[in-house]
C-alpha cells in the first residue's frame, strides 16, 4: 500500500471515527429541568426551590428520571408553614420529588394494580434515607394513581393530576395535589394562619379566627389532628347583612369552631362518608353543632349541610397529617345559631270539576315537622336523614307519621 493510499484511508477511518462519536453525543441524553419547567409558569415557586436548593443541577446529570410537581399554590402553603425548617430536610425532601425511573400518564395507568409499585427517589441515593424511607409506592387506583411513602397504607399519599411535560425517555414532569412528604419528615407544627394568608382569599376567615381566639385553638390541636373547613371570601360576601356581627363574641366562637373537625379527615376518609352526623370542635363547648358530611358515590364530590346551608368541598390547600385544611363555598350555619329559610308556599290545587258524584268530607290540615318548625331535636332528626321529611298529624285523637321523600335541587334549601 503505498504512502498516498494509507494517508487516505487513515484520514476515511478518522472522518468515520469523528462521525460516530459525534453520533454517541447526540444520542447522549441532554436535558435543562430548570428551563423545561419555566414553560409553565404554575411550577414557578417550585422551580424556583429546586435551583436553589441546587436539585436541579442533580436532576440534569441523572436520565430516565420522573418530577413529580406541585403546583404554586400548594408550595407557597408549604414553604410558608415551613420557613424555619432546616435546609437540608428541605432539600432532602425535594430529592423525594424526583422518581430514579421515567413514567408518563400512560405507564403509570398500566402498572398492576393488584398491590404497590415500589421506586426508588434520588433522595435514597443520598445514604441519609433510613432502610427504605427513600422509596415512593406507586398505587394504581381505578379512578386515580397516587404516590406515597414507603410505609404501606400512608396518610401523607398524593394524588397524580396530569402530565405536564415529557421527552422520552429521559425525562417526565407530573402534577401531584400535594407536596409528597418523607416518612419521619415533621409537618405538623405550620402557622396555620400564615397559610391561609398565602392564598389571599381567606382574609375574612383569618380575621375573624383571629378577634374570637379561636386561631391559638387550632393551633393547640396540630398535635393531636384537625381538619378545617376554610370559607373564601365569596362566601362571607354572599351572607345577610349582620348575619355573623349580631352574634356574640361566645356565639362567633362557636361558629367558627363549627368549621373544624377533632381529628385528621383525608379527602379519602370524606368521600366515603356517606350522611354522615360528624361532630365538630364546637360540639366539645355546646351540645349539637353536628355536621353531615354527605360524598356523591362515585364522585369526588363531599358536600357538608348543616340543616341551615350545604357548602361543597372545593380543593385541598394544606394537607400534612395530622393537619388538614379544605377552601369550602360557603359558610356553615349550625342550627343551634340560625334558623332555616322558610319553606315556599305550594301553588293552590286546581278547582275539581264538577261532579255527579258526592264528595267525601274534608279532613284537617295536618300540622307538618318542618326545618322552620321543628325543635332543635327534631331538626336534628332531619339532619341525620337529610332525604327525607316526616309530616305528622292527629285523626280520631290518635297521632301517627309519615316519612316521604324530599326533593331539593342543587343548592335549593327549600323543602318540597
Amino acid at each position: 500500500m503505498g504512502p498516498r493510499r494509507a494517508a487516505r484511508s487513515g484520514l476515511m477511518a478518522l472522518a468515520l471515527l469523528c462521525c460516530i462519536v459525534g453520533t454517541c453525543s447526540q444520542s447522549t441524553h441532554k436535558f435543562n429541568i430548570t428551563k423545561m419547567l419555566s414553560g409553565h409558569p404554575r411550577f414557578s415557586v417550585f422551580r424556583e426551590m429546586l435551583s436553589s436548593h441546587g436539585v436541579a443541577a442533580e436532576i440534569n446529570g441523572r436520565k430516565s428520571v420522573t418530577l413529580l410537581a406541585p403546583a404554586n399554590n400548594v408550595m407557597r402553603a408549604f414553604r410558608t408553614s415551613n420557613n424555619k425548617t432546616d435546609a437540608i430536610k428541605i432539600t432532602d425532601l425535594l430529592r423525594f420529588h424526583v422518581l430514579l425511573t421515567y413514567f408518563d400518564i400512560a405507564e403509570l395507568r398500566a402498572l398492576k394494580t393488584t398491590n404497590y409499585t415500589s421506586v426508588t427517589t434520588l433522595l435514597q441515593t443520598t445514604g441519609r434515607a433510613s432502610g427504605n424511607n427513600g422509596f415512593v409506592n406507586i398505587y394504581n387506583l381505578k379512578s386515580r394513581v397516587k404516590l406515597g411513602p414507603s410505609v404501606p397504607d400512608s396518610s401523607s399519599n398524593v394524588t397524580v393530576l396530569a402530565g405536564v411535560q415529557k421527552s422520552p425517555f429521559d425525562v417526565s414532569i407530573i402534577e401531584i395535589d400535594q407536596v409528597l412528604l418523607p416518612v419521619g419528615f415533621n409537618n405538623a407544627s405550620g402557622d396555620l394562619i400564615a397559610v391561609l394568608d398565602s392564598f389571599q382569599e381567606f382574609t375574612l376567615l383569618i380575621s375573624y379566627l383571629q378577634e374570637t381566639k379561636v386561631d391559638a385553638v387550632f393551633a393547640e390541636k396540630q398535635a393531636e389532628g384537625i381538619t378545617i373547613f376554610a370559607p373564601r371570601d365569596s362566601a362571607f360576601n354572599s351572607l345577610a347583612t349582620g348575619s355573623i356581627q349580631t352574634l356574640s363574641l361566645s356565639e362567633q366562637k362557636l361558629l367558627l369552631e363549627y368549621h373544624a373537625l377533632d381529628g385528621y379527615e383525608s379527602l379519602d376518609s370524606l368521600e366515603t362518608m356517606l350522611n354522615k352526623p360528624t361532630k365538630t370542635l364546637a360540639s366539645a363547648d355546646a351540645a349539637g353543632y353536628i355536621l353531615n358530611v354527605s360524598a356523591t358515590p362515585g364522585q369526588s364530590t363531599v358536600r357538608l349541610r348543616t340543616g341551615v346551608s350545604v357548602a361543597t368541598v372545593l380543593e385541598i390547600i394544606y394537607d400534612a397529617n395530622p393537619v388538614t385544611m379544605y377552601a369550602i363555598d360557603e359558610v356553615l350555619l349550625p342550627l343551634n345559631l340560625f334558623t332555616p329559610a322558610p319553606l315556599a308556599s305550594p301553588a293552590p290545587a286546581p278547582a275539581p270539576k264538577k261532579s255527579a258524584v258526592k264528595s267525601p268530607p274534608a279532613h284537617k290540615v295536618p300540622a307538618t315537622v318542618t326545618p322552620d318548625s321543628a325543635s332543635l331535636a327534631e331538626r336534628s332528626l332531619l339532619l341525620s336523614y337529610p332525604n327525607q321529611i316526616t309530616f305528622c298529624q292527629v285523626d280520631k285523637n290518635v297521632p301517627y307519621c309519615t316519612i316521604r321523600e324530599r326533593k331539593q335541587a342543587e343548592g335549593d334549601q327549600a323543602w318540597i
